[in-house]
Protein backbone atom coordinates (compact mmCIF):
# COMPACT_ATOMS: atom_id res chain seq x y z
CA UNK A 1 0.00 0.00 0.00
CA UNK A 2 1.36 3.35 -1.18
CA UNK A 3 1.51 6.11 1.95
CA UNK A 4 1.83 9.76 2.01
CA UNK A 5 5.02 11.26 2.89
CA UNK A 6 5.09 12.52 6.65
CA UNK A 7 8.22 13.92 8.11
CA UNK A 8 9.53 13.49 11.84
CA UNK A 9 11.80 16.43 12.51
CA UNK A 10 13.77 16.35 15.66
CA UNK A 11 10.48 14.63 17.51
CA UNK A 12 7.51 17.21 15.64
CA UNK A 13 5.37 16.01 12.96
CA UNK A 14 4.77 18.33 10.37
CA UNK A 15 3.73 17.99 6.73
CA UNK A 16 6.42 19.18 3.97
CA UNK A 17 4.71 21.58 2.05
CA UNK A 18 6.66 20.91 -0.92
CA UNK A 19 5.65 23.86 -4.14
CA UNK A 20 4.42 22.56 -7.74
CA UNK A 21 6.97 22.27 -10.56
CA UNK A 22 6.87 25.44 -12.22
CA UNK A 23 9.59 28.12 -13.64
CA UNK A 24 13.38 27.59 -13.56
CA UNK A 25 14.50 31.11 -11.52
CA UNK A 26 18.15 30.62 -10.51
CA UNK A 27 18.28 28.92 -6.90
CA UNK A 28 21.47 27.77 -4.74
CA UNK A 29 21.30 25.66 -1.61
CA UNK A 30 22.97 28.18 0.24
CA UNK A 31 20.40 30.55 0.02
CA UNK A 32 17.63 28.22 1.61
CA UNK A 33 17.83 29.19 5.36
CA UNK A 34 17.67 25.93 7.50
CA UNK A 35 19.39 24.47 10.51
CA UNK A 36 21.88 21.56 10.85
CA UNK A 37 18.54 19.64 12.30
CA UNK A 38 16.53 20.35 9.21
CA UNK A 39 18.71 19.27 6.72
CA UNK A 40 19.21 16.36 8.51
CA UNK A 41 15.67 15.38 8.77
CA UNK A 42 14.66 11.71 8.89
CA UNK A 43 11.78 10.26 7.08
CA UNK A 44 10.75 7.60 10.06
CA UNK A 45 8.53 5.49 8.68
CA UNK A 46 9.31 5.39 5.45
CA UNK A 47 13.16 5.51 5.23
CA UNK A 48 13.96 3.51 8.40
CA UNK A 49 16.30 0.16 7.46
CA UNK A 50 14.64 -2.87 8.44
CA UNK A 51 17.31 -5.97 9.21
CA UNK A 52 18.06 -7.43 6.09
CA UNK A 53 18.42 -11.36 5.28
CA UNK A 54 22.00 -12.20 5.56
CA UNK A 55 23.98 -11.86 2.55
CA UNK A 56 21.10 -8.85 1.54
CA UNK A 57 21.81 -5.01 1.30
CA UNK A 58 19.69 -1.97 -0.42
CA UNK A 59 21.07 -1.10 -3.70
CA UNK A 60 23.07 2.39 -4.04
CA UNK A 61 21.44 2.71 -7.23
CA UNK A 62 17.44 1.71 -6.67
CA UNK A 63 16.83 1.44 -3.09
CA UNK A 64 15.65 -2.02 -3.88
CA UNK A 65 16.92 -5.14 -2.30
CA UNK A 66 19.43 -7.13 -3.93
CA UNK A 67 22.37 -9.35 -2.96
CA UNK A 68 25.91 -8.13 -1.78
CA UNK A 69 27.99 -10.21 -4.38
CA UNK A 70 26.11 -7.45 -6.93
CA UNK A 71 25.42 -4.05 -4.66
CA UNK A 72 29.08 -4.10 -3.64
CA UNK A 73 29.92 -3.55 -7.36
CA UNK A 74 30.17 -0.20 -9.31
CA UNK A 75 28.34 -0.39 -11.75
CA UNK A 76 29.31 -0.03 -16.00
CA UNK A 77 28.34 3.29 -17.05
CA UNK A 78 27.92 2.50 -21.10
CA UNK A 79 27.24 5.22 -23.82
CA UNK A 80 24.51 4.34 -25.86
CA UNK A 81 23.73 5.41 -29.46
CA UNK A 82 20.00 6.77 -29.61
CA UNK A 83 19.61 7.64 -33.15
CA UNK A 84 16.72 6.20 -35.20
CA UNK A 85 19.77 4.40 -37.27
CA UNK A 86 20.43 2.92 -33.76
CA UNK A 87 17.15 1.51 -32.63
CA UNK A 88 15.86 -0.64 -31.34
CA UNK A 89 18.78 -1.40 -28.80
CA UNK A 90 20.04 -4.19 -26.81
CA UNK A 91 20.41 -4.59 -23.42
CA UNK A 92 19.48 -1.46 -21.70
CA UNK A 93 16.18 -2.24 -20.04
CA UNK A 94 18.64 -4.27 -17.20
CA UNK A 95 20.13 -1.20 -16.49
CA UNK A 96 19.63 0.24 -13.35
CA UNK A 97 19.89 3.80 -13.88
CA UNK A 98 19.55 5.67 -17.58
CA UNK A 99 20.89 8.96 -18.11
CA UNK A 100 20.01 10.87 -21.05
CA UNK A 101 21.49 14.59 -22.63
CA UNK A 102 21.64 16.36 -25.50
CA UNK A 103 24.87 16.07 -28.21
CA UNK A 104 25.79 17.15 -31.45
CA UNK A 105 22.61 18.43 -33.81
CA UNK A 106 19.97 17.78 -31.29
CA UNK A 107 20.35 14.13 -30.89
CA UNK A 108 20.47 12.83 -27.75
CA UNK A 109 22.64 9.78 -26.27
CA UNK A 110 22.15 7.86 -23.23
CA UNK A 111 23.78 6.73 -20.59
CA UNK A 112 23.11 3.38 -18.87
CA UNK A 113 24.10 2.00 -15.60
CA UNK A 114 24.48 -1.40 -14.89
CA UNK A 115 25.04 -3.19 -11.96
CA UNK A 116 23.89 -6.46 -12.55
CA UNK A 117 25.12 -7.87 -16.00
CA UNK A 118 25.32 -11.72 -14.86
CA UNK A 119 22.46 -12.08 -17.76
CA UNK A 120 23.79 -8.88 -19.81
CA UNK A 121 24.50 -11.41 -22.85
CA UNK A 122 24.36 -8.11 -25.38
CA UNK A 123 24.65 -4.16 -25.21
CA UNK A 124 24.71 -1.68 -27.48
CA UNK A 125 25.10 -0.20 -29.77
CA UNK A 126 28.19 1.88 -27.77
CA UNK A 127 28.74 5.11 -29.26
CA UNK A 128 31.84 7.66 -28.22
CA UNK A 129 32.66 9.56 -25.26
CA UNK A 130 31.57 12.90 -24.49
CA UNK A 131 32.81 14.65 -21.19
CA UNK A 132 29.63 15.57 -19.36
CA UNK A 133 28.72 12.44 -19.10
CA UNK A 134 31.94 11.49 -17.43
CA UNK A 135 30.58 13.64 -14.88
CA UNK A 136 27.26 11.83 -14.55
CA UNK A 137 28.90 8.25 -14.29
CA UNK A 138 31.77 10.06 -11.72
CA UNK A 139 28.35 10.38 -9.34
CA UNK A 140 27.77 6.92 -8.72
CA UNK A 141 31.29 6.15 -8.83
CA UNK A 142 30.61 4.15 -12.54
CA UNK A 143 33.05 2.87 -15.14
CA UNK A 144 32.92 4.39 -18.03
CA UNK A 145 32.63 2.47 -21.09
CA UNK A 146 32.61 4.00 -24.41
CA UNK A 147 33.49 3.35 -27.87
CA UNK A 148 35.65 6.59 -29.43
CA UNK A 149 35.39 10.31 -27.83
CA UNK A 150 34.98 14.00 -28.43
CA UNK A 151 38.45 15.78 -28.01
CA UNK A 152 36.85 17.21 -25.02
CA UNK A 153 36.02 13.97 -23.56
CA UNK A 154 40.01 12.74 -24.62
CA UNK A 155 41.70 15.93 -22.54
CA UNK A 156 40.05 14.29 -19.74
CA UNK A 157 41.20 10.56 -20.65
CA UNK A 158 44.35 11.50 -21.30
CA UNK A 159 44.74 13.80 -17.84
CA UNK A 160 44.01 10.49 -16.31
CA UNK A 161 39.92 9.29 -16.12
CA UNK A 162 39.69 5.40 -16.10
CA UNK A 163 37.48 4.47 -18.97
CA UNK A 164 37.03 1.08 -21.30
CA UNK A 165 37.31 2.20 -24.40
CA UNK A 166 37.01 0.93 -27.66
CA UNK A 167 39.85 2.97 -28.90
CA UNK A 168 42.72 0.24 -27.57
CA UNK A 169 44.74 -2.22 -27.64
CA UNK A 170 42.40 -4.06 -25.87
CA UNK A 171 39.11 -3.49 -27.93
CA UNK A 172 38.55 -6.49 -29.76
CA UNK A 173 38.08 -8.76 -26.16
CA UNK A 174 35.59 -5.99 -25.05
CA UNK A 175 33.67 -4.79 -28.36
CA UNK A 176 32.58 -6.82 -30.65
CA UNK A 177 30.66 -5.76 -34.32
CA UNK A 178 27.47 -7.18 -35.84
CA UNK A 179 26.72 -7.53 -39.41
CA UNK A 180 23.05 -6.59 -39.75
CA UNK A 181 23.83 -2.43 -39.27
CA UNK A 182 25.81 0.15 -40.62
CA UNK A 183 28.82 1.52 -38.75
CA UNK A 184 29.42 3.29 -36.67
CA UNK A 185 26.20 2.02 -35.24
CA UNK A 186 27.12 -2.23 -34.83
CA UNK A 187 29.46 -1.80 -32.21
CA UNK A 188 28.22 -4.30 -28.92
CA UNK A 189 29.26 -5.74 -25.87
CA UNK A 190 28.63 -8.14 -23.46
CA UNK A 191 29.06 -9.54 -20.05
CA UNK A 192 32.27 -11.69 -21.17
CA UNK A 193 33.49 -8.05 -22.83
CA UNK A 194 33.02 -5.74 -19.97
CA UNK A 195 34.64 -8.21 -17.38
CA UNK A 196 37.90 -8.41 -20.40
CA UNK A 197 37.96 -4.87 -20.18
CA UNK A 198 38.39 -5.10 -16.10
CA UNK A 199 41.23 -7.42 -17.05
CA UNK A 200 43.23 -5.62 -19.39
CA UNK A 201 42.55 -1.61 -17.69
CA UNK A 202 43.31 -3.01 -14.28
CA UNK A 203 39.86 -0.86 -13.53
CA UNK A 204 38.33 -2.18 -10.37
CA UNK A 205 34.76 -3.03 -9.86
CA UNK A 206 35.24 -2.30 -5.63
CA UNK A 207 33.65 0.75 -4.63
CA UNK A 208 35.92 3.12 -2.19
CA UNK A 209 35.90 2.49 1.05
CA UNK A 210 33.38 3.66 3.11
CA UNK A 211 31.72 4.66 0.18
CA UNK A 212 27.69 6.04 0.78
CA UNK A 213 25.04 6.43 -1.98
CA UNK A 214 24.62 10.20 -3.04
CA UNK A 215 21.28 9.03 -3.47
CA UNK A 216 18.28 8.72 -0.54
CA UNK A 217 15.55 5.92 -0.61
CA UNK A 218 12.39 5.49 0.77
CA UNK A 219 11.50 1.66 1.66
CA UNK A 220 7.78 1.92 1.66
CA UNK A 221 6.76 3.78 -1.69
CA UNK A 222 5.51 7.20 -0.58
CA UNK A 223 3.28 9.34 -2.72
CA UNK A 224 4.52 13.52 -2.67
CA UNK A 225 2.25 15.26 -0.50
CA UNK A 226 1.84 17.98 -3.20
CA UNK A 227 2.82 18.20 -6.31
CA UNK A 228 1.10 18.97 -10.13
CA UNK A 229 -0.39 16.09 -11.95
CA UNK A 230 2.46 14.14 -13.82
CA UNK A 231 0.62 11.51 -15.85
CA UNK A 232 2.54 12.23 -19.45
CA UNK A 233 6.00 13.80 -19.14
CA UNK A 234 7.23 15.36 -22.47
CA UNK A 235 11.12 16.06 -22.99
CA UNK A 236 11.99 19.31 -25.23
CA UNK A 237 14.30 17.10 -27.38
CA UNK A 238 13.01 17.84 -30.90
CA UNK A 239 14.72 14.80 -32.98
CA UNK A 240 13.65 11.53 -30.99
CA UNK A 241 10.84 13.73 -29.31
CA UNK A 242 11.05 11.09 -25.98
CA UNK A 243 7.79 11.13 -23.09
CA UNK A 244 6.87 9.10 -20.85
CA UNK A 245 3.14 8.10 -19.36
CA UNK A 246 2.28 7.07 -15.80
CA UNK A 247 0.68 3.46 -15.18
CA UNK A 248 -0.91 3.95 -11.75
CA UNK A 249 -1.45 0.25 -11.78
CA UNK A 250 2.28 -0.68 -11.06
CA UNK A 251 3.47 3.07 -10.50
CA UNK A 252 6.11 3.72 -13.32
CA UNK A 253 6.45 5.56 -15.76
CA UNK A 254 6.80 4.14 -19.84
CA UNK A 255 8.69 5.72 -22.34
CA UNK A 256 8.63 6.02 -25.89
CA UNK A 257 10.52 7.76 -28.68
CA UNK A 258 10.62 8.04 -31.94
CA UNK A 259 6.70 7.92 -31.87
CA UNK A 260 6.45 4.11 -30.25
CA UNK A 261 7.33 2.56 -27.08
CA UNK A 262 10.97 2.39 -26.74
CA UNK A 263 12.03 -1.35 -26.81
CA UNK A 264 14.55 -3.20 -25.69
CA UNK A 265 15.25 -6.08 -28.76
CA UNK A 266 16.51 -8.41 -26.22
CA UNK A 267 13.32 -8.94 -24.57
CA UNK A 268 11.11 -6.70 -25.88
CA UNK A 269 10.55 -5.11 -23.02
CA UNK A 270 9.33 -1.05 -22.93
CA UNK A 271 11.48 1.20 -20.81
CA UNK A 272 9.79 2.23 -17.39
CA UNK A 273 10.96 4.10 -14.54
CA UNK A 274 10.01 4.25 -10.96
CA UNK A 275 11.59 7.98 -10.73
CA UNK A 276 12.17 10.66 -13.29
CA UNK A 277 14.82 13.32 -12.43
CA UNK A 278 15.16 16.41 -14.53
CA UNK A 279 18.35 18.67 -13.89
CA UNK A 280 17.92 21.99 -15.53
CA UNK A 281 21.86 23.76 -16.51
CA UNK A 282 23.28 26.16 -18.45
CA UNK A 283 24.13 24.75 -21.98
CA UNK A 284 26.70 26.26 -24.13
CA UNK A 285 28.27 25.51 -27.58
CA UNK A 286 32.29 24.90 -27.50
CA UNK A 287 33.24 23.81 -31.03
CA UNK A 288 32.52 24.66 -34.59
CA UNK A 289 31.04 20.35 -34.48
CA UNK A 290 28.08 21.70 -32.16
CA UNK A 291 30.16 20.19 -28.97
CA UNK A 292 27.94 21.12 -26.20
CA UNK A 293 29.20 21.62 -22.44
CA UNK A 294 26.83 22.42 -19.24
CA UNK A 295 27.42 23.73 -16.15
CA UNK A 296 27.10 20.89 -13.80
CA UNK A 297 29.09 22.31 -10.57
CA UNK A 298 27.05 24.84 -8.57
CA UNK A 299 23.56 24.52 -8.14
CA UNK A 300 20.29 24.65 -10.06
CA UNK A 301 16.47 24.36 -10.38
CA UNK A 302 15.14 20.68 -11.48
CA UNK A 303 12.09 18.34 -10.09
CA UNK A 304 11.78 15.25 -8.79
CA UNK A 305 8.16 13.10 -10.96
CA UNK A 306 7.15 10.05 -9.07
CA UNK A 307 3.99 8.40 -8.44
CA UNK A 308 2.12 10.82 -11.03
CA UNK A 309 3.16 13.62 -9.12
CA UNK A 310 6.20 16.42 -10.46
CA UNK A 311 7.80 18.17 -7.47
CA UNK A 312 10.30 21.32 -7.38
CA UNK A 313 14.19 20.42 -6.63
CA UNK A 314 17.14 21.69 -6.63
CA UNK A 315 20.71 20.16 -7.19
CA UNK A 316 23.82 20.97 -6.17
CA UNK A 317 27.15 19.77 -6.84
CA UNK A 318 29.99 21.63 -4.94
CA UNK A 319 33.17 20.93 -7.14
CA UNK A 320 34.59 18.83 -9.99
CA UNK A 321 35.14 16.29 -7.62
CA UNK A 322 32.24 16.75 -5.42
CA UNK A 323 28.62 14.08 -6.80
CA UNK A 324 25.07 15.59 -7.12
CA UNK A 325 23.13 15.95 -4.51
CA UNK A 326 19.40 16.72 -4.55
CA UNK A 327 17.10 18.69 -2.45
CA UNK A 328 13.68 19.91 -1.91
CA UNK A 329 13.07 23.81 -1.86
CA UNK A 330 13.47 23.77 2.24
CA UNK A 331 16.37 22.33 1.70
CA UNK A 332 16.19 19.06 2.42
CA UNK A 333 17.68 15.76 0.96
CA UNK A 334 15.37 14.36 -1.43
CA UNK A 335 14.20 10.99 -1.12
CA UNK A 336 13.04 8.86 -4.21
CA UNK A 337 10.95 5.51 -4.64
CA UNK A 338 12.64 2.57 -4.39
CA UNK A 339 13.28 1.59 -8.33
CA UNK A 340 14.79 2.42 -11.47
CA UNK A 341 15.65 6.00 -12.66
CA UNK A 342 15.77 8.42 -15.52
CA UNK A 343 18.08 11.61 -14.77
CA UNK A 344 18.37 14.09 -17.57
CA UNK A 345 20.30 17.58 -17.75
CA UNK A 346 18.36 20.10 -19.46
CA UNK A 347 19.50 22.51 -20.82
CA UNK A 348 18.37 25.57 -18.83
CA UNK A 349 16.15 27.56 -21.61
CA UNK A 350 14.31 24.54 -22.37
CA UNK A 351 11.21 23.48 -20.75
CA UNK A 352 9.71 19.60 -19.79
CA UNK A 353 6.11 19.57 -19.81
CA UNK A 354 4.02 17.46 -18.02
CA UNK A 355 0.27 17.00 -17.09
CA UNK A 356 -2.69 14.68 -17.76
CA UNK A 357 -2.66 12.10 -20.41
Amino acid sequence: MKKRGIIAVLGLSMLLGLTACGSKEETTVAEIQTTEAETETVKESETEEEALPEGKMYSYLTGEVIDESIGTQRPYAIMINNIQEAIPQSGISQSEIVYECLVESGITRLLCEFQDIENLNKVGSIRSARHYYMDLAQDDEAIYTHFGQSIFAEERINAGYPTISGLSGYSESVFYRTSDREAPHNVYSSKEGLLAGLDATGISRNYPEGYKSRLNFYHTDTVPETGDTAEKVTMPFTINNPWFEYNAEDGLYYRFQYGEPHIDVENNEQLAFKNLIIQYAERSVISDQDHQDYKLVGSGNGMLITDGKAVKIIWERKTESDRTAYYYEDGTPVYLNAGKSYISVVPSELTVTYGTK
